[in-house]
């Protein structure tokens, strides 16, 4: 009787134990995994360094329409290598999301086999064919929580494929600014290069009139042929930008791409949002969280490893002998039915250690969350930041190449009423192209910026990103 009662006591407390180590299969919601990731990390609720706090819109990039350059971007879509991989990538991983859900299912193997050897290997096999399925009850959730995870991992890789596609549309746009940069830049070169040139030709007729010596003729020679250098790096420039972008483009790299010769218009304010609403915005903050759900279902899956698998199989076949009788009826029909249990009791503590792996991995995926966050925080207060300081670097040198403006049409009046020549003129000529080539600089990094601050806002740039089904061939 107390052996009947102990063994009832033993399985009871078995039965608790296993129920107790059963999978969780609700995964954590969005607010809870933010909450175990940032440890209470102050978050404000605006941007420090923003202008505005109007919601997020896509316009105020403010050269989003631009017809060219949204084909260039349509074409880098479709053509570019590593976004060509990056799908093919996802595709892998939807594939290996069907595997995780495998277990759930049964499988159906069909065998046969015949041999007419008398050897003493094989002169007693039974021949025969018959069809078995095979089916492992998911008690405890460990199949469950594998497919969950294997979901978690997919939504994980689809939403680093949107952030792809994004980073590779910025990536396009700041090669394409980068390009029109360098042809400015070449023709400013140019530009200055004929300027000084024709100073030098304006000193060697004062030279040949006695009003200016050998000396300041080679002095100003030697400085224009230093612009023949400026005028060559800024073509090798160019030339190097403009094979950049071909080959972002997926294109040939013959440097013969167009680019427009202006920059793009004015910019709009920055309505840059709340720094709350960048968590549900950004996709690589979004892959983030999924790998973490992915590392608590890994870790569900593994404490349920722990426990008893039972696993059935039915079949039915026709077995025959055609050299061996060991009893009547051995040539039948047959129709198997059983049960395969399996527990591990004692394994050296191999499931337990992995048990505690998953718990690290999900740590550490709470801890990339974290910092995900935060990076991408920096991201979008440097790029506010670097916004208002270069507009109002462009609104000081706009003003600096207005003022030389002025001076060259006040030193080409002077010359023209007999008070000034035309050298005076040519050298604020050289002195408006200088701040015009620094202007342009300015003009460009601050495009640029924008451009760094719509991907870390989490604007996708008006690129339609494709389903699944679409991305992908399903075998």
């Amino acid at each position: 009787m107390d052996v009947r009662r102990w063994t009832m006591r033993a399985s009871a407390a078995t039965l608790v134990t296993a129920l107790g180590a059963c999978a969780n299969l609700t995964a954590p919601s969005k607010d809870e995994i933010y909450d175990k990731a940032m440890q209470g990390v102050a978050v404000p609720a605006a941007w420090t360094a923003a202008a505005e706090a109007n919601p997020f819109r896509p316009e105020w990039i403010g050269f989003a329409e631009d017809a060219e350059l949204k084909a260039l971007i349509d074409e880098t879509l479709a053509h570019n290598p590593d976004l060509r991989a990056a799908a093919s990538r996802l595709e892998q991983v939807r594939l290996q999301m069907r595997l995780a859900g495998a277990d759930l299912l049964p499988s159906v193997v069909f065998g046969a086999k015949y041999s007419d050897s008398l050897q003493p290997a094989n002169g007693l096999d039974i021949n025969g064919f018959g069809v078995v399925l095979n089916w492992e009850l998911d008690l405890w959730g460990r199949a469950r929580a594998e497919k969950k995870a294997g979901e978690a991992t997919f939504r994980s890789a689809e939403a680093d494929y949107v952030f792809a596609r994004q980073s590779l549309v910025a990536t396009t746009m700041q090669a394409w600014l980068l390009c029109i940069q360098t042809t400015r830049q070449t023709a400013l070169a140019e530009l200055q290069r004929k300027t000084a040139y024709d100073q030098v030709g304006l000193l060697a007729h004062r030279e040949a009139a006695g009003r200016t010596s050998r000396q300041d003729v080679e002095i100003a020679r030697a400085q224009a042929q230093s612009l023949d250098d400026l005028v060559f790096q800024a073509e090798q420039a160019r030339r190097q930008a403009l094979r950049a972008l071909e080959l972002i483009a997926g294109r040939y790299p013959s440097a013969t791409i167009a680019v427009p010769a202006e920059l793009p218009g004015n910019l709009q304010p920055v309505p840059a949002g709340l720094p709350a609403d960048l968590v549900e915005r950004r996709p690589d903050l979004l892959a983030a969280r999924e790998r973490y759900e992915a590392a608590f279902f890994n870790r569900e899956e593994a404490r349920a490893a722990r426990l008893p698998r039972l696993a059935l199989n039915v079949g039915a076949g026709r077995l025959t002998s055609d050299f061996v009788k060991f009893k009547d009826g051995l040539d039948s029909t047959v129709f198997p039915v059983g049960a395969k249990l399996l527990w591990p009791l004692f394994d050296a503590g191999r499931l337990e250690t992995q048990v505690y792996i998953a718990d690290q991995q999900q740590q550490e995926a709470a801890a990339n969350y974290a910092k995900t966050i935060l990076v991408a925080f920096g991201e979008v207060e440097s790029a506010l930041t670097a916004d208002l300081l270069l507009q109002q670097r462009a609104h000081a040198l706009a003003g600096q190449v207005e003022s030389l403006h002025a001076a060259v049409r006040a030193a080409e009046e002077q010359s023209r009423v007999g008070k000034g020549d035309q050298y005076g003129v040519l050298e604020q000529q050289l002195s408006l192209n200088s701040a015009e080539a620094a202007l342009l600089r300015v003009l460009v990094e601050l495009r640029t910026q924008r451009v760094n601050l719509y991907l870390a806002l989490g604007g996708d740039f008006g690129t339609a990103v494709p389903t699944p089904s679409e991305s992908s061939h399903t075998p």
